[in-house]
This record gives C-alpha cells, sequence and structure tokens, in this order.
C-alpha cells in the first residue's frame, strides 16, 4: 500500500538500509504530530473552579472570591476563560460592582494569582434595584506567549454607593469558572480604525 507511512521491510539477516532507519523515524515524527493535533483538539477544557455559596459583605476592598490554579499554557495558544452568569447583589440601589478576572503567570506550578495580579476582564454593574439585580457572565482571553501556568482570580469590589455587595451563589445558582483551549493564536490582526 503506497502512502506517507511505505516503509521498505529489512530482508531476514541482511544488514539495515540506512533509508530504512530514516523512513520510520520520519513515520514516528509524523505520527508524533498528528497525535499532539488531536489531543489538544480534544482537550478543549483544561480546568474549571465551582463556587456554590454566597460571599460575605464586600465593599471599597477588592475580595477575592474563586481561584483557580496551576492552569499550563503553551506558547504560541490562546486560551478563552468564561464564567457562567454572575449575581452581584447589593443592599442599596444604584450600588456599582465591579467584578476583575486577574492573571498570575510562572514557569512552574504554585503561583497564585491576587488581587494585585493583572486584570485581564471585568464586568462593571450598575445594581439599580436591590431586589432585582442583573445576573451576567463574563469572559476574556489569555494569549500564552511562554510555556508555564497561570493562575486565575476572580473578585469583586464596590466603585460607588453605600451598600454591602454580596456576590450570589448556591446549589442552583452556580458560579462557573472555565478556561478552554482555543488552538494556536493567529495574532492581533485586527484594524483600529
Amino acid at each position: 500500500m503506497a502512502g506517507p507511512y511505505t516503509i521498505p521491510t529489512a530482508v531476514s539477516q541482511q544488514p539495515v538500509p540506512t533509508t530504512f532507519g530514516a523512513s520510520v523515524k520520519a513515520a514516528i515524527n509524523d505520527l508524533d504530530a498528528r497525535v499532539g493535533t488531536v489531543e489538544s483538539i480534544q482537550q478543549v477544557v483544561i480546568k474549571r473552579g465551582r463556587r456554590t455559596t454566597a460571599t460575605g459583605n464586600i465593599t471599597t476592598t477588592e475580595t477575592g472570591f474563586l481561584r483557580l490554579d496551576n492552569i499550563p499554557v503553551k506558547a504560541g495558544n490562546i486560551y478563552q476563560i468564561n464564567t457562567t452568569n454572575i449575581n452581584v447583589d447589593t443592599s442599596v440601589d444604584n450600588d456599582v460592582g465591579d467584578v476583575k478576572l486577574r492573571v498570575a503567570f510562572s514557569a512552574s506550578p504554585g503561583t497564585n494569582a491576587t488581587t494585585s495580579s493583572t486584570q485581564i476582564a471585568r464586568m462593571r454593574n450598575t445594581i439599580d434595584n436591590l431586589s432585582q439585580s442583573n445576573v451576567l457572565p463574563m469572559n476574556a482571553f489569555y494569549a500564552a506567549t511562554a510555556d508555564g501556568y497561570i493562575s486565575l482570580l476572580l473578585s469583586l469590589v464596590r466603585l460607588a454607593g453605600t451598600g454591602n455587595l454580596v456576590l450570589f451563589a448556591s446549589s442552583t445558582e452556580i458560579i462557573d469558572l472555565v478556561v478552554q483551549f482555543g488552538g494556536p493564536d493567529p495574532g492581533d490582526t485586527g484594524v483600529v480604525i
């Protein structure tokens, strides 16, 4: 059968021709590259975290409420970060809540994102009615420039108003933080107009 994996068979008790070894090596390298591609495509969700309980009162001090650590990233790839719906509630109408997504990178596992880590996304929300808070998701992209690990932190702070903010979560109103592999990063080719 002809094709990229056709390899001449060595004759019994005869020296193996050098082209045989080269063909075997080329076939193995090609197979390894194909398997790596399939594995990358198959592993869409890399890591995820979940919260099913409400926070305590949060005011003007930024406070973390869900962290996801030791997420492997590879240079040249892009990762999509999503949450399910986030419910920021308050005790006073017209408070402004700010949910932030922060990232910390390290070459090895063990680094944890904090409220001073790099912010890569935010969701600002004016809660106009304390009995009917808005429920909104958020998302971001992380383009890896080096191989290593990232840690992500979702946090909340009150930007304006006088009330106590609460990030509401329960067994039926779950907050998920999910990291998905997006494939090779094509780079920023957008045109700013």
